[in-house]
Order: C-alpha cells, then structure tokens, then sequence
C-alpha cells in the first residue's frame, strides 16, 4: 500500500534533475537541513515505492558551506533511469530514512515503469489487447513525433510504420540511444534480435540517433512484418547488445 508521505507532515523538499549538475551529486537545500538542528547523520536510505518497494543507501557529505548526496547517488540516478528535468519528492520520514517520489516531464510517476522491467514478458499475441492504452500514459514514456512508441531505458515498443519498409530502416528511441551514444561521435555496433529461438544480426549505427540498418530488412522479411505490428524490445544482454523481441500482429494482416 502506498504511504500518504504529504499528510504525515513530513519534512520534503522538491528538486529538479539535471544531469549537468546533479549526476554526481545533488544539493539538500540549506533551509531543509534546519530540520536537524545541526545533529546531520552521514548515512541515509532513500526509499522509493511502486509496484515494488526498492532503497538505495548514500552518504551525505559537506562541500564548503553545503550538504549533498554524495555517495551511492550516481546508483540511485541510473537505477531509476532520472532524466533531464525529472522532479524528485523527498520526504523525510526520521531514523535517517527518505522517501522519494519520481515525476517525469509529464507529471506522472516514473516507478511504475522501471518495474515493468522486472517482470517476465510474455509472447505479445497473448497480451491482454488493451495492455498498450494501459501502459502508454507511463511517466517514462517518450513519444517520437507520433504514438509510436512506448520508451523506457531497456524495454520499449514501437509500431511498425512505411518509412520502416521504404527505407529499410529502424529508428530506436532517443532515450534507449543515448545510453550508447556519445554527442558529436559515429557510434556503430554490431546487435543482435532473438525472437522464438532464432537471432538475426544486424546494424546499430548512429551519428545523431542510433537507427538499426544493414540486416533489417532481412528481419522484416524473415519475420513477415506489417505495417502496424507491435514490436516489444528489451535489452536482456548489455555486453553483447542482445535484444529479445516480441511481436504483436496488427489484426488487419492476421488471416
């Protein structure tokens, strides 16, 4: 059951992400830290809960006259997989223990998402049809120009379109590819998709967003793809850049 952070009364603050700034590190604000009395304990939990509770333990350190999460924060940000201009609720519940709440852009609470990370993915045909309309308002959702595509670091959909057929190509979402990128650099790298036990090579390249090419048309063709299919994507080998894929038939071709 979720906590009622805001009518316990608890002390909070409000800070907005940057990764410029706040990658490394992340200011408590000065007035905050009057809830202590001068008695600041170096070590704290952050909490965050969605469908499942999760803490991650950092060190509070002094930098001239500020506080800042320190270590153990790099860990938090990459772990819920914080953006650029992402609101972070901290609510402080004593016994050196925060809870956070995660909001995207949007407003929407990013947890939720990063969960679905852990669960198992079952074959898209037998997907629940309304699964995507649930999924889609998801605050760590990133929507390419259109409806496309449902985005999270490691796991995101996308809705097969013409230009995937007429140019051979598939553009990944941003948010994926900047976890490869590197601003200003040609990033190429050989991936592979798996699908029902079989694996297709292809192409990842990019020089501003990371797109699959050379051995995509083979797997459209060898997978008989559609214009309207649903393609889920999930990174399940880093290293080796492996990707299950599973495949939602657009009803209109299933005779």
């Amino acid at each position: 059951m979720e906590r009622n952070y805001i009518g316990n009364g608890f002390p909070a603050f409000i800070k907005v992400y940057s990764p410029e700034t706040c990658y490394l590190k992340l200011k408590i604000p000065s007035r905050f830290l009057e809830n202590f009395d001068g008695d600041i304990p170096v070590i704290y939990l952050l909490e965050v809960e969605g469908s499942a509770r999760r803490s991650w333990r950092v060190v509070i350190e002094r930098i001239e006259e500020d506080f800042y999460f320190k270590g153990g924060w790099p860990k938090f940000v990459q772990d819920n997989n914080l953006d650029n201009e992402d609101f972070l609720n901290f609510f402080y519940a004593g016994n050196s223990t925060f809870f956070v709440k995660v909001y995207g852009k949007n407003g929407y609470l990013k947890q939720e998402l990063n969960a679905i990370e852990e669960l198992e993915l079952h074959p898209l045909d037998e997907v629940n049809p309304h699964e995507i309309q649930v999924a889609s308002p998801l605050a760590d959702e990133e929507l390419d120009g259109s409806e496309n595509s449902l985005v999270s670091v490691t796991l995101f959909e996308i809705v097969m379109k013409k230009s995937n057929f007429s140019k051979m190509l598939l553009n990944l979402p941003s948010t994926f590819g900047k976890k490869y990128m590197k601003r200003g650099q040609v990033f190429e790298k050989m991936a592979t998709l798996q699908t029902d036990g079989k694996s297709w090579p292809v192409v990842a390249r990019s020089s501003d967003r990371l797109k699959f090419r050379k051995g995509w048309r083979q797997f459209l063709q060898d997978n008989d793809l559609h214009v309207g299919d649903v393609l889920r994507f999930k990174l399940i080998d880093e290293e080796n850049f492996i990707l299950k894929v599973l495949i939602r038939r657009n009803p209109s071709h299933v005779s």
